[in-house]
């Protein structure tokens, strides 16, 4: 999935650095600048640009969206997402059985590019390799994992069941992450990692990798023997490296690209052009602990007017106006409106009603009688509160985030310090039990369900991740009914339920969603963005 970019004043690339750049025309590049293919007979070329390059493309190992905006164009597993939806891939057609656990995938004609035919038994042995690899992506195997292997089995060459652990609503979005595509298990064996980190030998997706210019371009052709080859229309790809978002805007301005990823800094200048939004699925918070960087403070952690009085001296539409230039929006929910899961289809189609002791605006009033209420409960006073520590990774938002939290604590007494993680080993610092009371944390959904927005929560059981540390029985039984029930309506029911209870009884306290602003050049069709997998959605995409 695409995470936070830069935040506040983007560098400006150096004219040295422009100069070069302009000086090596694009691949294929024209005098037609965005109308490249507009013209009859043009080619049809298609051109962005990216600030980060892979050292890998293996598709075990991806999980930016940069990455699986490459291997799911030059990789196929069973199923295939596209603008929105679940589309058959290698995999023609399926069956299910009455109870919901078995699959039976029943596979195309298919081959790798070196003629190599793709079978069952390839799936198995990809899921296999994934299992023993442990890769941060094999945790979507959890679904189907018996004693360290996949519970699936090749009927025969073109028959494939596959037997979950428990009812998986989402199954078929786990099936069309780039991480379960089928790999050549044999490549890799023979090769090891060495073997993704240059052109792949073999690939089966609806494009082929054919130039890899290090920190420059990639370029992708249609593959001829893709089983679906009339559908892909572009006869080009291009794929630019380049670090400097002002460098990105003058190419997209100047007809050199024909998507833009939108500084975030830079939306308000867009938004008059056209741009545009697409919420990328990451929800940031609050969370509290309630084991506390010392047990005097634990104490507060647990109270939850305590939480309320934290909430309540947040302006969440100050906060990302002051933080991140108006990028973002504000919420006092978890699960944003596009999230699938609420009737089968976004809260705000369902007409889905959350309802939440949090506000958007601040209000110091309530903040002081709530925090009033919880040193009576504790039977303390504001003199002898302890103070705080929120820790917050070393990146520039999360420490300006910080601060800002921290002067408006203060405005009510709520004394805080600030303690810093690197980046890099932020969640792992946090998951191997590290104290704290207050964390500024965000993620999002590993697949287009509203389930996942909120499993997360749960620190305990089978769906948990360790680092929020706390559990609650009915949470999780609700959270277990929304997987058992096939019944719409009902899993509907389960949601909401459970997004209520977290927000009236979770140590936790929502902020904002995180959005993308996105311009697109005139002419192409069958583009898209999503908040999961290949965020960019543009194999099959086409240029008038």
């Amino acid at each position: 999935m695409k995470w936070m970019k830069k935040l506040f004043a983007v560098a400006m690339a150096s004219a040295m650095a422009l100069t070069l750049f302009a000086s090596c025309a694009p691949i294929g590049s024209n005098d037609t600048g965005n109308n490249n293919g507009g013209n009859a007979g043009a080619e049809k070329v298609f051109r962005f640009a990216t600030s980060t390059e892979p050292t890998s493309l293996d598709p075990q190992l991806g999980s930016g969206t940069w990455i699986t905006n490459v291997t799911g164009a030059i990789f196929e597993g069973l199923v295939r997402r596209y603008n929105g939806e679940i589309e058959p891939a290698i995999a023609e057609t399926w069956d299910v059985s009455n109870d919901g656990l078995t699959y039976t995938f029943h596979l195309r004609d298919v081959a790798w590019s070196d003629g190599t035919p793709i079978t069952a038994q390839d799936f198995v042995d990809s899921w296999n390799l994934l299992i023993e690899r442990a890769t941060p992506m094999a945790q979507h195997t959890e679904y189907f994992t018996v004693d360290g292997k996949a519970n699936a089995r090749a009927i025969d060459e073109k028959t494939l069941e596959v037997t979950l652990n428990y009812k998986v609503p989402f199954i078929m979005e786990v099936f069309a992450m780039s991480a379960m595509a089928v790999v050549r298990v044999d490549k890799y064996d023979e090769k090891g990692d060495a073997y993704y980190q240059t052109i792949p030998e073999t690939m089966n997706g609806p494009f082929l990798l054919v130039d890899w210019q290090p920190n420059n371009v990639m370029v992708l052709e249609p593959n001829p023997d893709y089983w679906n080859a009339e559908r892909v229309n572009f006869d080009r790809v291009e794929i630019y490296t380049v670090t400097e978002d002002t460098t990105q805007v003058n190419m997209y301005r100047n007809g050199e690209i024909d998507m833009l990823d939108v500084p975030e800094t830079m939306y308000k200048d867009f938004e008059d052009e056209g741009m545009i939004y697409y919420e990328d699925g990451a929800n940031f918070y609050i969370q509290f602990t309630t084991d506390g960087q010392t047990d005097e403070t634990a104490k507060y952690l647990a109270n939850r007017n305590f939480i309320e009085a934290v909430s309540a001296c947040i302006d969440r539409e100050d906060f990302v106006n002051s933080v991140y230039n108006g990028s973002f929006e504000p919420t006092v929910e978890f699960v944003p409106g596009s999230a699938t899961g609420y009737n089968g289809g976004t809260k705000a189609d369902a007409n889905v009603t959350i309802s939440s002791p949090f506000m958007i605006k601040a209000d110091l009033t309530v903040a002081q009688e709530k925090l009033d209420a919880a040193l009576e409960e504790l039977g303390t006073t504001a003199d002898a509160m302890p103070t705080f520590t929120l820790v917050v990774s070393d990146a520039t938002d999360r420490q300006t985030a910080a601060q800002y939290i921290q002067d408006v604590c203060g405005q009510i007494g709520i004394q805080i310090e600030i303690d810093t993680i690197p980046s890099a080993t932020f969640w792992s610092t946090l998951r191997e039990g590290y104290r704290y009371d207050f964390a500024m944390a965000g993620s999002g959904p590993d697949v287009d369900d509203a389930s996942t927005f909120l499993k997360v929560f749960d620190g305990e059981g089978l769906y948990a991740d360790t680092f929020m540390r706390w559990h609650n029985d009915e949470y999780a039984a609700i959270l277990a009914d929304s997987w058992s029930t096939t019944d719409t309506e009902q899993r509907t029911e389960d949601l909401v339920a459970m997004e209520d209870f977290l927000l009236a009884n979770g140590p936790v306290i929502p902020l904002y969603f995180t959005r993308a602003g996105w311009m697109l050049a005139d002419g192409f069709t069958g583009i898209s963005r999503n908040m999961t997998g290949a965020d960019l959605d543009y194999i099959f995409g086409d240029k008038t």
